[in-house]
């Protein structure tokens, strides 16, 4: 068994003649309980009398309920704020404050003037010299201050430092008793003035106990960063623990709190690195560390704070999935399908933030998809994905809470509108935190908080720490106004970010702590980390509402570069005093900057030898290497006449020319990549609006004659028709985009755009439109393609011109190519037995520019066409088809034989298909291939 974390025997005198105890944390504190426990029953007692060490705060605010009981001065009619209330209060005097400079936010300052406050108090500096000193921030602090403190006494209320006064007093003027000894331990520094103003008032005698130095091991270990830091700390701890199980490790990390993610991950990866597995239980890791996680970052309540955002909206799309993928609501294992699905669905609006409601209609047609695929067609979802066992469904569940959140808003415009009426405040819209403790918890149980399943030891201790926020959050009644429903959730969530959780679990032999935490334990190894000259000592650190001189002047923590370099030396010796074993790190690269060795080490120290970790995941290090297989990957298997066919069009022939392998997983097993948002309106969408804008022209228009009789007034007037019945669609599938500003701006865009295009169409030879959005299918192979046709023009000799609409770039060069990287047009000309004249692009973009571009026989035709020998191809129409029959059927067959290969033979099949690169490996597989090409050229 590990000895205690606390070494006795030079504190043993002290406790046994009932010195009182002070140390500057509660962790230092229950060591020194545990350590005397565990000497008592060394010696063969069975009971003893628990000595008394006490943490500096704890103390005294256990003297402050004494003068309470005991009725001293005011005290029985003051209460102490609670720090969350006081820098709310800050916040609001600051952001009320009409003389304060532009550009200051209540928010920001409040910490910074609460810090301020503080440090006048306990250094028990007069305002009248921070006023003298013309600095001109501190002047805002006072004026600032002036309020706070009148808020402040309407409430009855003081700060700490206020209410350490009075027990300063009621010791000077023996209303308390004054003790005997006091043992201060811990302290790195000398109490603030206020601090050591009680104590000497409390106690006829204090002392400072420290450690009598004795020889310790040292090494140094450099490592390449920051995160090559953390792992060999971990590796060290690791290897330490193994080979003597019974000792004390401990490492130290002067930034633990904004490490702690990364310190956390890379000591699973050493210690547990099943943890990450499906199957790995959610259990305290076999490590301690100290710096706990704002009980707002946990996974439990962190559900319940975003399912409560779901009043703020609308949200960011990964919100939404975020909550989706979120097992603490509803009934989430029978529920995976519809999650997934509506996922899908909220990335296919393409908004970048989706309403609720937007959440909530998806949720539903996932759910009437399910019922429908299950064969239930009534309509009925009760009983399935069910929220809290209510039979109710999820779409339903968000649909009571939207109406709860609106009802609790209706009745709140109510209670205004009336006050305002009867010449009262306009604070009816407002509510206590009890009532806002009430209404979240009713909330959060419409949407089936904390879900179905029984929560592990972890998430219990969540839940509970979450029912003391609540109880901290309704208190603040004692110090706030009433509040809105955002106001009060943005509280909540503060109170519970200054909340941390930290799981318990056993007593580990393994401790990652920071440089407070550490203060007065003993290791046996022990490791320092982050010991570089940036670091070690640490640099001031100035309040910027108070003067610089006058906290020099103060000596105020962190404001003078002795006083910094006098702690950093005593905590080392502190550090070295407490243990067998120190080794001391740090990491050379930060960035491009190079880091050097703290000048309070020595340079000559040993370096730390260690066996290099594994270049790997250590859970795939640790695997058997399995005995591996070479399989053939470019040959997939054959389509079949008893397949499910394969339904598709021209994209087919595309994907299998640039890419076979991607073909075959996008056509026969459904990868496809997940529609991502997009600020405004997509190419996509701009693409359909262009193309229905059109068809509904022509479907007026009809011909060439009937567009050249039109006059500019006419042409225009219909255009505008068609453009705003295209349009129209588009409104209702992005309400959120399309108000009055934009859709008047996407109007007028088309307008120009179309009818630049209009002007081309104007200027040709004799046509009329035979067909619109035209329907066809083709046999290639055992591919039966589903093409249509954007436009078939047929011209006064009969023959026909083909258009497909482009508003991006188009080209004809791939139209000779031997795998056209654009089919669509040369599977139109196969799939029509009419005559042909043209094969056209029509481009209509703003950037690319408007034109028609494309193949002919008839050079008189359009001058921007090419004919079809200067294009690459053959000399006439029926060569030019047999060509491309013959090269089009050659992709059909070769997509049916199952062919895949990975290769690319365009760039645009590499640009726009990257998302499956995870899946076809084409980086390591090229990288293969160029090894081998070397090594055979060698």
């Amino acid at each position: 068994m590990p000895n205690p974390l606390f070494d006795i025997k030079g504190l043993r005198q002290e406790l046994e003649i009932d010195s009182q105890i002070l140390v500057p944390n509660r962790r230092l504190a229950r060591h020194i309980n545990s350590a005397w426990g565990h000497h008592c029953y060394q010696q063969g007692l069975r009971a003893w009398r628990q000595p008394w060490v006490q943490t500096q705060d704890a103390w005294l605010l256990e003297c402050w309920h004494l003068l309470q009981d005991r009725g001293y001065q005011d005290c029985f009619s003051h209460s102490i704020i609670n720090p969350h209330a006081e820098r709310l209060i800050w916040e609001q005097v600051i952001d009320n404050d009409a003389d304060k400079p532009a550009g200051i936010d209540g928010s920001a300052f409040a910490r910074m003037a609460q810090a301020a406050l503080q440090n006048l108090q306990r250094w028990q500096v007069p305002f009248a010299e921070v006023a003298q000193s013309g600095h001109e921030a501190s002047q805002h602090l006072l004026r600032w201050h002036r309020e706070f403190a009148n808020v402040l006494a309407d409430r009855h209320l003081l700060t700490p430092a206020q209410a350490q006064t009075f027990v300063a007093q009621a010791f000077e003027q023996s209303f308390l008793a004054k003790q005997a000894r006091i043992v201060l331990l811990g302290f790195n520094t000398e109490p603030a003035p206020l601090y050591r103003r009680i104590i000497d008032a409390a106690f006829f005698e204090s002392i400072y106990w420290h450690e009598a130095e004795k020889p310790v091991a040292k090494q140094i270990c450099v490592a390449a960063n920051d995160t090559d830091e953390i792992s060999r700390a971990a590796q060290w701890a690791k290897q330490t623990i193994d080979s003597q199980p019974d000792q004390r490790v401990g490492l130290v990390f002067t930034n633990l709190a904004s490490q702690r993610h990364c310190i956390d991950r890379i000591f699973r990866e050493v210690f547990t690195p099943e943890y990450g597995l499906p199957d790995a239980p959610h259990a305290v890791p076999p490590y301690n560390i100290s710096a706990g996680l704002p009980l707002s970052d946990s996974p439990l309540v962190a559900s319940a704070l975003d399912l409560l955002k779901l009043q703020r909206s609308p949200q960011p799309l990964a919100f939404y999935c975020n909550l989706l993928n979120n097992p603490f609501w509803g009934d989430s294992a029978n529920e995976q399908i519809v999650r997934a699905q509506c996922q899908l669905l909220l990335r296919k609006g393409y908004k970048l933030q989706p309403a609720s409601a937007d959440l909530r209609y998806c949720i539903k047609r996932a759910e009437d998809a399910s019922l429908a695929t299950n064969g239930n067609m009534d309509g009925d979802t009760s009983g399935i994905n069910s929220a809290d066992n209510s039979g109710t469904s999820l779409s339903q569940c968000l649909q009571q809470f939207e109406d709860r959140c609106r009802q609790q808003a209706i009745k709140s415009n109510q209670h205004k509108h009336s006050s305002e009426q009867n010449g009262g405040e306009k604070l009816s819209s407002r509510n206590s935190f009890a009532f806002w403790t009430l209404e979240f918890s009713a909330r959060l149980k419409i949407l089936g908080w904390p879900g179905t399943r029984a929560l592990d030891s972890i998430e219990y201790q969540q839940q509970q720490l979450w029912l003391d926020v609540l109880e901290e959050f309704t208190r603040l009644d004692n110090s706030i106004d009433p509040v809105d429903a955002a106001t009060a959730l943005t509280q909540l969530i503060r109170v519970c970010r200054g909340r941390i959780f930290q799981a318990e679990g056993g007593d580990s032999p393994v401790q990652v702590l920071g440089l407070l935490e550490a203060t007065g334990l003993h290791f046996d190894h022990l490791w320092v980390a982050e010991m570089h000259d940036g670091q070690w000592p640490q640099s001031p650190d100035y309040n910027p509402l108070l003067p610089v001189s006058l906290q020099r002047l103060h000596q105020m923590p962190r404001s003078s570069a002795e006083e910094e370099l006098k702690i950093a030396r005593q905590m080392l010796v502190d550090f070295e005093n407490h243990c067998q074993h120190i080794v001391f790190s740090f990491g050379l690269r930060d960035g491009d900057s190079e880091r050097q060795i703290s000048r309070l080490l020595d340079s000559d120290l040993p370096h730390l030898q260690q066996t290099p970790g594994p270049f790997v995941h250590p859970l795939i290090a640790r695997m058997d290497k399995p005995e591996l297989q070479k399989i053939a990957i470019d040959q997939a298997p054959p389509l079949v006449p008893e397949d499910k066919p394969v339904r598709g069009g021209s994209a087919i022939l595309r994907d299998q020319a640039g890419c076979p392998f991607n073909a075959f997983v996008i056509w026969r097993l459904g990868a496809e990549a997940l529609p991502e948002p997009a600020f405004g309106f997509t190419n996509m969408e701009r693409g359909v609006v262009v193309h229905y804008a059109l068809e509904l022209f022509w479907a007026t228009c009809k011909d060439s004659s009937t567009l050249k009789a039109m006059d500019l007034t006419a042409r225009d007037t219909l255009l505008e028709q068609s453009i705003a019945t295209a349009l129209t669609q588009a409104k209702t599938d992005r309400p959120d985009l399309f108000g009055p500003r934009f859709s008047a701006i996407e109007n007028d865009r088309l307008f120009s755009l179309l009818s630049a295009w209009l002007d081309i169409e104007q200027e040709r030879s004799a046509f009329s439109v035979a067909a619109r959005e035209e329907k066809i299918n083709l046999q290639l192979s055992q591919l039966n393609l589903s093409l249509r046709i954007d436009r078939i023009d047929q011209l006064e000799d009969g023959s026909i011109m083909l258009i497909d609409y482009k508003t991006g770039g188009a080209s004809i060069k791939g139209f000779a190519d031997e795998r056209p990287e654009e089919p669509q047009l040369l599977l139109y000309a196969l799939a029509t037995d009419q005559p042909l004249a043209a094969l056209c692009f029509g481009q209509i973009s703003a950037t690319k520019g408007i034109t028609l571009k494309g193949v002919t026989n008839r050079p008189d035709l359009l001058p921007s066409l090419s004919d079809l020998e200067t294009a690459g191809l053959a000399d006439t129409w029926a060569e030019t088809l047999d060509l491309w029959q013959e090269r089009l059927s050659g992709l059909a067959a070769e997509f049916c034989a199952g062919d895949a290969e990975v290769v690319f033979y365009s760039n645009a099949a590499a640009n726009y298909q990257n998302y499956l690169l995870p899946l076809n490996r084409w980086f390591e597989i090229n990288t293969d291939r160029e090894s081998t090409t070397d090594e055979h050229q060698q």
